[in-house]
């Protein structure tokens, strides 16, 4: 059966409204993930697998909040020398937890595990420093491996390595040279699958140069040429009617 994404617009509100402070940003299988042995070898070949950090729901000393009523927590935190060391929350009240929060011994998030699509598997695994994001590993095409990998300076993404075939190897180098555009990435494929960049796309300098292309040459008015004189009848009012616009922009 296909699984399906669905939105967490919902979620979100509720996420909020509980705590502000630490699950207002989350709306993205259970420990930390491996690194591949090979990696130290060829630096292109990452670990693909979701590996769950455990959070002990079951503890004695676990805080459980139902928020719904139905008999069932909702939120659990669990506490350890009266400090919390994680937290597990189920958004949609399916009875499944979809966020796991993971803290330092300063109070400050440190890890978040995240299941967007709620079907009880972990689609990203966040990673934070003093409660500033610094990498994300995400899995985004539902085979349940890892396929991308972000990396942020300053808490802005900075930096994407992609695994578009599957294979446990990077293809796709992505570089944001500003952070504020993230619509804009020069992006390096290896085409042959040797772990080396063969092409390099810098997509908004090429779309830039597309349009370009296509824009027609422009035409500069002759001397002699006048624009027609509107009808001595039509108003303002009457011409900005009849093109479909308001009296205001």
């Amino acid at each position: 059966m296909k699984r399906r994404r669905f939105p967490l617009h919902a979620a979100c509100c509720l996420t909020a409204s509980l705590f502000p402070a630490v699950l207002f940003a989350a709306c993205g299988s259970h420990s930390v993930g491996a690194r591949a042995s090979g990696a130290d070898k060829d630096p292109s070949i990452r670990s693909t697998d979701i590996v769950h950090e455990p959070c002990d729901v079951d503890s004695k000393s676990a805080a459980k909040t139902d928020v719904n009523g139905d008999g069932k927590p909702d939120i659990i935190e669990v506490m350890s020398n009266g400090r919390e060391v994680c937290r597990a929350v189920d958004l949609n009240f399916d009875g499944r937890f979809d966020t796991f929060v993971y803290f330092d011994a300063n109070g400050k998030e440190r890890r978040r595990e995240s299941d967007f699509d709620r079907d009880g598997a972990i689609d990203e695994i966040e990673t934070l420093q003093d409660g500033v994001t610094v990498t994300k590993e995400r899995e985004t095409n539902l085979d349940g491996k890892l396929d991308t990998w972000d990396t942020y300076a300053a808490g802005k993404l900075a930096k994407r390595e992609r695994d578009t075939s599957g294979d446990g190897r990077v293809d796709q180098w992505w570089e944001f040279p500003n952070p504020n555009r993230l619509d804009c990435p020069v992006i390096a494929i290896d085409q042959n699958a040797d772990g080396r960049p063969d092409v390099r796309q810098d997509i908004c300098k090429e779309n830039d140069a597309e349009k370009a292309t296509e824009a027609p040459p422009s035409a500069a008015p002759s001397a002699s040429t006048t624009p027609p004189a509107p009808p001595v009848s039509a108003s303002p009012a009457s011409s900005a009617a009849s093109s479909g616009k308001g009296g205001t922009p």
